[in-house]
């Protein structure tokens, strides 16, 4: 009998568990409490115009990760990108850029091939019976049975699904995280310097990217993404979006002693759980008794390749346990 597992969160980590899942011959069927899948590797839009409002390019440490670069390279879902630095020339890399095309969620979506995706369904509590584990949503809806669930979330969302299983919770007391303001604009006209990205301007804005130095992006006009500091987003984090982004595009305009600029389009995202300031340590968590485990980028550090090696972990442990 084909078992059944459930995937709570479509990131990277939640998709690479699937995909072991998947091809272990598990029926899969992922979660995702947002409107579109990748996490913080999602691709959103102003109008028409795609923005990387999250992870702004990954690179690869592991072979294993590595490897799945090349695959996503050699299928065109990904490629390198080398932006251009101040002086005109490309800028140094101690390791390669590497970027989804025609936008970063590109990345994920091979992991998500053969399993049942599930948007705009966010799960708030487990349950367990004698047919197995319940997920209850916020409409008092339920799916299931499963045979064993990954949790594959921001740790303090994972805490308040895993409570009750103590193993598993008590660890995740010690993972700290930051949240992240990050802007967009869209500009008709070119108007920013060469430089295509700078980092740590001020104590107020800490990245700022022009989106469509990317390849395979539109080429007309300029489109910017910008991240504050995780201070300064603490202090605004209850701020109206629409004031926060007038903030931190005034902030980036007098950095750069840019004329006066009325963007096309602006708007702003807060990341809750944007930035991990103290990972757990462990590759991911999972209990055996319960067949439960949580994995993200949180467990290892704040990579994508950290929520890669996360979930493809969990993933080959739930199969383990299930042989």
């Amino acid at each position: 009998m084909t078992k059944k597992v459930a995937v709570i969160g479509a990131g990277v980590a939640g998709l690479a568990c699937a995909r072991v899942l998947r091809r272990a011959g598990c029926y899969v069927e992922v979660f995702e409490q947002d409107r579109i899948i990748g996490g913080r590797m999602a691709t959103t839009r102003l109008g028409l115009v795609p923005f990387d409002h999250g992870a702004q390019y990954v690179t690869a440490r592991s072979d294993r990760f590595r490897n799945y670069l090349d695959e996503l390279t050699g299928s065109a879902y990904a490629t390198r990108w080398v932006p251009t630095a101040a002086n005109g020339t490309s800028a140094s890399q101690l390791m390669p850029w590497f970027v989804g095309t025609p936008g970063m969620s590109s990345l994920v979506r091979p992991l998500a091939e053969g399993v049942r995706l599930h948007t705009d369904r966010r799960v708030h509590t487990l349950q367990r019976d004698e047919k197995g584990w319940q997920l209850w949503f916020e409409d008092e809806t339920r799916a299931g049975p499963f045979h064993a669930v990954a949790v594959a979330t921001p740790a303090p969302e994972a805490s308040l699904l895993i409570g009750r299983l103590e193993e598993l919770a008590r660890p995740l007391e010690r993972v700290r995280v930051s949240p992240c303001w990050a802007v967009l604009v869209r500009l008709e006209e070119r108007a920013f310097p060469t430089q295509d990205v700078f980092s740590d301007m001020s104590e107020v804005v800490r990245w700022v990217a022009r989106n469509n130095a990317k390849p395979g992006r539109p080429i007309r006009g300029d489109h910017i993404v910008i991240h504050a500091s995780p201070t300064w987003t603490r202090e605004t984090e209850d701020v109206e979006s629409e004031v926060v982004a007038s903030e931190l595009w005034n902030e980036v305009c007098n950095i750069l002693s840019l004329p006066p600029i009325r963007p096309a389009q602006i708007s702003a995202h807060l990341w809750r759980h944007g930035l991990v300031d103290e990972a757990l340590g462990e590759t991911y968590l999972f209990s055996t008794q319960h067949l439960v485990g949580v994995a993200g980028d949180w467990c290892l550090g704040r990579l994508a390749e950290h929520a890669f090696e996360s979930g493809t972990g969990l993933g080959r442990a739930i199969v383990g346990a299930m042989d």
